[in-house]
């Protein structure tokens, strides 16, 4: 089986669904009891299932039959097994995998952002969860042309909302875990003064501790995922450095990096210092680690102004912060540290040019400053609503809405028309004054 239809056969239209869901249930349950049941059936056949239901969500109307076989795929992997089985084996080295089960993977990461379920906010980051633990495992497989596959695949505009969940995950995920770190902290504090602790009502001391109880389960549950999307980020920007940085999403990456990069080295670290933060999968000194080697595999024109113009975490000192939290973690190497250290001055020129560009443009008319982020536009461009906006912005919100933020109709990149030529105009007449 060399390539797969858009289109299911007339056999395969009339399977029932729960036939299919029977299947599933029966593979997903089979390395959980290590049953022998894949032992007497032709693993080749179950392949090409597999394959085809994770390949081809487009034959079902049920997206959670798509999910349960990707939970297949991944209870079969050595992540869970501590070693490929013969089904894992067989599903990523046929050609068939190799064309189709990554681009596949990451339209379904995509895609499963909204699926109609009342649960659906919680269950994508399950079945996302999923996906990266297969990604991962595919990117480092030997002798395969996943990773070249994958390389290409990010290269296509299509899958700019993969990078764009990606992000989005990983600011969420890592947000929750923080917050939940930080109230967790609280609790161990009260719980350690044994006098105010017994001022407490039994009733406060017992909601106390199921609320903490609570917190530990959830901050646990966002950090494996957190950990998992930071990792992505991590191995894919060491090889694949343009997705990440076309305009409509190198702003916010950069600014996610730098607000991260502030909880862990900034003045309110020390509220993350929580008991055994092993428990909880919290390890910042890898975290720490993680974010400054992206800073430096993204570092490019582009992404050095992007950290220079986030105005919300951004200040020089937060890099000397970080340099000294490196020194103290003795994560990196000097060679390392260093080159984040000249990483940091870089910024910190452009964060210099850009204040007294600010100041220059300050009296800017309000026609030439974004609605909605009220900042200078580079590339403005109209809507049909009549409004102009700063191409970046506007591409970025339509990455999660395909909607005019001002009238809520429907919009898409080739209903934009550029208005630059005003801007260029403005500009040089504030320079010639």
């Amino acid at each position: 089986m060399e390539s797969l239809s858009e289109t299911p056969n007339e056999l395969f239209k009339n399977l029932p669904e729960f036939i299919l869901d029977d299947i599933v249930d029966t593979l997903i349950q089979t390395p959980k009891f290590r049953i022998a049941f894949l032992q007497n059936v032709n693993v080749d056949y179950v392949t090409k299932l597999i394959l085809i239901c994770v390949c081809r969500p487009q034959y079902f109307r049920n997206p959670y039959l798509v999910s349960k076989f990707i939970e297949v795929i991944y209870m079969h992997s050595p992540e869970v097994q501590g070693t490929r089985t013969p089904l894992f084996e067989r599903i990523i080295t046929p050609s068939l995998s190799e064309k189709y089960l990554l681009p596949s993977l990451l339209t379904f990461y995509t895609d499963v952002e909204s699926t109609g379920s009342s649960n659906e906010f919680f269950d994508k980051f399950s079945i996302r969860y999923h996906i990266s633990i297969i990604t991962r495992i595919l990117w480092n497989a030997t002798h395969t042309t996943h990773q070249y596959t994958l390389t290409q695949c990010l290269g296509e505009q299509k899958y700019v909302r993969f990078i764009n969940a990606l992000i989005n995950d990983t600011t969420f995920l890592l947000d929750e875990s923080i917050d939940a770190l930080r109230s967790i902290r609280d609790t161990q504090k009260l719980m350690d003064d044994t006098e105010e602790w017994n001022k407490l009502s039994q009733e406060n001391k017992t909601a106390k501790t199921k609320q903490l109880a609570q917190e530990e389960r959830q901050c646990k549950s966002y950090l494996t995922l957190a950990n998992e999307t930071v990792q992505m980020i991590h191995y894919l920007s060491n090889t694949i450095q343009e997705p990440f940085l076309r305009p409509e999403l190198v702003g916010r990456l950069a600014a996610m990096l730098n607000y991260n990069l502030q909880q862990l080295c900034g003045p309110k670290c020390t509220g993350l210092k929580v008991k055994d933060p092993q428990k909880y999968g919290f390890q910042p000194k890898q975290l720490l680690s993680q974010i400054t080697d992206i800073y430096i595999h993204l570092e490019s024109t582009a992404f050095l102004a992007a950290v220079a113009e986030d105005e919300r975490s951004y200040k020089p000192q937060l890099f000397t912060l970080a340099e000294t939290c490196l020194r103290k973690a003795m994560v990196k190497t000097q060679g390392e540290i260093e080159t984040f250290v000249e990483f940091a001055e870089k910024v910190k020129k452009l964060y210099d040019e850009k204040a007294s560009m600010d100041l220059e443009f300050d009296d800017a008319p309000e026609d030439f400053k974004d609605p909605l982020m009220s900042t200078l536009m580079r590339d403005p461009v109209l809507l049909p609503s009549g409004m102009v906006m700063d191409r970046h912005i506007i591409e970025r919100h339509l990455l999660n809405s395909n909607t005019d933020p001002f009238n809520r109709q429907p919009l898409d990149s080739d209903m934009l028309i550029p208005r630059k030529r005003e801007i260029e105009r403005e500009r040089e007449r504030e320079i010639d004054r």
